[in-house]
């Protein structure tokens, strides 16, 4: 994921970055090792409450933002542009600071400190 910080012409520093909800359904987006316990002492064994094998939570995502969105950040507030531009990464500052003036502005919340936005 690039991140990207540039600084408005009124002085306002902005970190932004992409977002891209998760793939395809039942594509395994975890990686590393399976941390479940194969020890039978451990395991549960009481009945399984799950409607369904895939536990993860599985979130809506609006149209617009389907295929990813721009985050904006300031550390006082926080914008979302939806669709990504392209190639933003390479873009000269002058056009972040108008993607981050045509983005929304969206509550910022404790839970959304670290990037998971």
């Amino acid at each position: 994921m690039p991140e990207r910080v540039f600084r408005t012409a009124s002085g306002v520093e902005w970190h932004v970055w992409s977002v891209i909800p998760g793939g395809a359904p039942g594509e395994e987006r975890r990686h590393g090792y399976d941390r479940r316990s194969p020890d039978p002492v451990i395991a549960f064994k009481g009945p399984d409450r799950r409607s369904t094998a895939d536990r993860r939570r599985k979130l809506p995502v609006a149209a617009p933002m389907q295929l990813g969105w721009l985050v904006f950040d300031s550390g006082s507030e926080r914008r979302r542009l939806a669709p990504i531009p392209p190639a933003w990464e390479a873009r000269p500052a002058s056009d972040l600071e108008r993607f981050c003036e045509r983005a929304v502005p969206v509550a910022k919340n404790a839970s959304q400190d670290r990037k998971t936005d």
